[in-house]
């Protein structure tokens, strides 16, 4: 019976040796990282101007297609404009009036002086005729003043375009009553390159992009321009794009709205190609300050819990050890590691799920994992070409 059981045991297998669980690491960066705000973002025309009738009459002509662009001093919509130049004559006529009316008096004084003087011609009489010239060259410049208003009107019946932009509906038709009788708002312009882009900042990023600037003449000289904030913002477009051209800051609003918290802040951002349209929503990111020497890890090689996050640390003797982080921001597919990490040390990017705290790994930097599929991938495709032949 000892002998069976002896036999028994020396034919149990040997324990198994636990074999390392490949993973691929990265080494914990340091450097200087940009804070970034980001914000929802609207459309606005750099100008945004109503086009109305500076005369009254009925309307006669449109030039326009609706919703096209449009050139300054290109002409809109044409007024009936007989009535006008019929009072341009009129007003020509009496200047002609005014003019032989000042010739005939200033005529009168020449002749009245020489005999005035030799006393020949009473003072009354004289007086009168200086009088009658001063009433005549009044009247002249009445007239060459009225002259100039029926010009101005005349001109005014031809509705022309004030800025280049995009024209909108037209707010009325052809044969309309239009003016001060009538309905005086034709149509609007608006300007759309360059474009506003405008966003509401939080008090908070407005510190933090103040302390950004280093010395109080940067400050002042940021203030007397009309913006407390400086710098040049990224646009996403709708489509999660970016635009082409960044907007460069050129207003803030000097007061914190007391029920949102935040201030209004404007850029000015070029638009040749009319990708941008008033209303649109868009995203922006302003970058507000920096923080220097930042320890960044692979976003991918964070993990959380209900105790916080963690990440799967790579030990220098192969084993695996799990670390709970304090993180901060996040940028560019990294996180700033506040507190839990040095510089250098190797994180576990591909295959943390795989392990746990005390394992043993064998670590493959990202470069050689990469290189490895890539070895892989063009063994497939070959033995594939080899299988077609």
């Amino acid at each position: 019976m000892l002998m069976v059981c002896f036999i028994a045991a020396c034919r149990q297998e040997e324990p198994k040796e636990i074999e390392p669980i490949e993973v691929v690491v990265a080494p914990v960066e340091q450097r200087s990282v940009p804070i970034y705000g980001r914000y929802i973002a609207t459309m606005l025309p750099s100008l945004d101007v109503e086009v109305r009738a500076r005369v009254s009459g009925f309307l006669g002509e449109m030039s326009f297609n609706e919703g096209s662009l449009v050139q300054e001093g290109d002409v809109l919509y044409r007024i009936d404009d007989r009535p006008y130049q019929a009072n341009l004559e009129r007003v020509r006529a009496q200047l002609q009036r005014s003019e032989a009316a000042l010739a005939k008096a200033q005529r009168d004084v020449a002749r009245l002086r020489p005999l005035y003087e030799q006393d020949a011609a009473s003072q009354l009489d004289f007086d009168n005729a200086i009088a009658a010239q001063e009433q005549a060259e009044a009247d002249v410049a009445e007239s060459q003043a009225n002259l100039v208003d029926a010009e101005l009107k005349l001109e005014y019946t031809e509705v022309r375009a004030p800025i280049s932009g995009l024209i909108g509906a037209s707010n009325v038709d052809i044969g309309a009553l239009v003016g001060s009788e009538g309905e005086s708002l034709l149509c609007t312009i608006k300007r759309i390159d360059p474009m506003f882009v405008e966003f509401h900042m939080s008090d908070l990023d407005y510190l933090n992009a103040r302390r950004s600037k280093q010395t109080y003449l940067e400050r002042r000289k940021a203030e007397t321009s009309g913006k407390s904030v400086e710098g040049f913002v990224n646009i996403t477009l709708p489509d999660k794009t970016d635009y082409n051209y960044l907007g460069d800051i050129s207003f803030t609003d000097p007061q914190v709205n007391s029920d949102t918290g935040t201030f209004t802040v404007r850029a000015v951002v070029p638009n040749p190609d009319r990708v941008l349209l008033p209303g649109q929503y868009t995203r922006v990111r302003l970058r507000l300050d920096t923080i220097p020497n930042a320890l960044l890890v692979d976003e991918k090689a964070i993990q959380i819990e209900q105790g916080g996050s963690f990440a799967m640390v790579a030990m220098s003797d192969n084993t695996v050890e799990r670390r709970f982080l304090v993180v901060g921001t996040r940028f560019d597919g990294s996180v700033v590691v506040d507190s839990g990490l040095e510089a250098g040390e190797l994180i576990i990017v591909e295959g943390m799920h795989k392990v746990d705290h005390g394992d043993l790994i064998v670590p493959l930097t990202v470069e050689a994992f990469q290189a490895r599929l890539r070895a892989e991938e063009a063994a497939m495709d070959e033995l594939e070409s080899n299988e077609s032949e």
